[in-house]
């Protein structure tokens, strides 16, 4: 017990009696953890709020109208047969593709585990035109009891009424960027067509603002008997979309749904593929950046510690001589590293977390993948604890060669060296 006493003593003497050089220590590894909330609560505070506008829009998984067991080839159905032949080019057909009994998937699919609901729709282009303005849309047949258990549209209607598509014959819900781009208010009288050359007239009844520009700014809802008359497509369902109970597991289920009916199905994952790429190469290169940052305020331990051991060397010896273990030593030197990574991962999570704060009241217009008037951030408590870990594991990895060098010292080899 004394002589860890005197190991912590003399780790806090040695710390004490170069204050100016451990500061810049400590201020290295501040500099690291302040920089590694930082960019973390950015970069997550985006991501999360892109993953929240999508999900709250999006489906979890879709079926499309894409059949994976291929039709035979066209000889095989005239030759019961084997037939040997090439066939050099073959017309397409010119039957539309469709979901067949879509009602039935919809029902099993309510069934299945995992899955919380299911609403078949269809989706194809149009333009819509108001007086003398046109625009090209995005139309999405819906069945509207169904589909707000899929994608609570509903509770981004910011004017009008998401109950009033389903009561209107000819009604249509807009997104906020088609709205404004018309000029259009809840009662107007627009005129959509489709690119066969079909006119319906539609009445706005709702506008949706859900915080994704690509959706707000294209997309227009309409029940789905109006898009099948629309895009002369009647009786068609084109996809069947699913909300689980756990996002986590869309891929696996997305899998067993495509086994079990037969059509190609996507996960929210799949259909965001490019996005999320892009996001992982985003972490990566920050995980790069700040390990690059906590590096350099491991190398400032590194400079203080290693010129601490040279201007010890005797005092290291006198230890030696009276009785002080190698460990001993070993320990002074590793506790000094482990006090300044700490002291500076303390204070570099109080400066953080200010600085998360204040980024997080900077006002901001943003408008690209999510929408937002203020300076995304996550303040994650589990940050603060990454940063004090971070800078305990770079102080000691840094301390380690010069307590390891301190401890070797030899009193014997100290001592003729000094008489000589």
């Amino acid at each position: 017990m004394n002589a860890l006493r005197v190991v912590v003593f003399v780790a806090l003497r040695q710390l004490w009696d170069r204050k100016l050089l451990n500061a810049i220590a400590v201020g290295g590894v501040v500099l690291g953890v302040v920089t590694l909330i930082g960019i973390k609560a950015i970069m997550n505070g985006f991501q999360d709020k892109f993953y929240q506008s999508i999900l709250k829009i999006s489906p979890h998984v879709s079926i499309l109208d894409k059949e994976l067991r291929p039709e035979a080839p066209m000889l095989t159905r005239f030759e019961p047969g084997p037939v040997a032949a090439r066939v050099a080019h073959e017309t397409p057909s010119d039957r539309q593709l469709r979901i067949k009994r879509p009602d039935e998937i919809v029902r099993a699919l309510e069934r299945m585990e995992g899955i919380t609901a299911a609403s078949a729709s269809l989706v194809g282009s149009g333009v819509l035109g108001l007086g003398s303005r046109e625009y090209a849309v995005e139309v999405r047949g819906i069945d509207p009891a169904r589909q707000t258990r899929v994608t609570p549209i509903g509770e981004y209607v910011v004017r009008g009424s998401y109950r009033a598509l389903e009561v209107t014959q000819d009604g249509i819900l807009l997104g906020s960027g088609v709205a404004n781009r018309l000029g259009a208010h809840v009662g107007d009288q627009l005129v959509i067509a489709s690119p066969r050359g079909d006119r319906m007239p539609l009445k706005v009844v709702g506008v949706f603002d859900a915080e994704v520009p690509p959706v707000d700014n294209t997309r227009v809802y309409v029940t789905l008997k109006n898009a099948q008359a629309l895009l002369g497509r009647s009786d068609t369902v084109g996809r069947i979309e699913a909300r689980l109970v756990d996002t986590e597991r869309a891929v696996e289920i997305a899998e067993r749904v495509e086994k079990t009916f037969g059509y190609d199905a996507e996960s929210w994952q799949e259909t965001n593929a490019n996005f999320l790429g892009i996001f992982q190469m985003q972490n990566t290169i920050t995980s790069f950046v700040v390990a690059a940052i906590l590096a350099v305020g491991g190398f400032g331990i590194l400079a203080v510690q290693i010129m601490i051991v040279l201007q010890k060397t005797r005092d290291i010896a006198i230890l030696r001589s009276v009785g002080y273990r190698r460990a001993d030593i070993l320990g002074a030197f590793l506790l000094q590293g482990a006090i300044i990574a700490l002291f500076g991962g303390a204070l570099g999570d109080v400066i953080g977390h200010y600085l998360v704060v204040g980024l997080s009241h900077l006002k901001t217009h943003q408008e690209g993948l999510v929408r937002s008037e203020y300076f995304l951030v996550r303040d994650a408590p589990e940050m603060y604890g990454w940063g004090v870990a971070f800078a305990l594991f770079t102080g000691l990895l840094a301390s380690l060669v010069p307590a390891v060098r301190g401890s070797q010292v030899e009193p014997v080899d100290v001592l003729r060296g000094q008489i000589g």
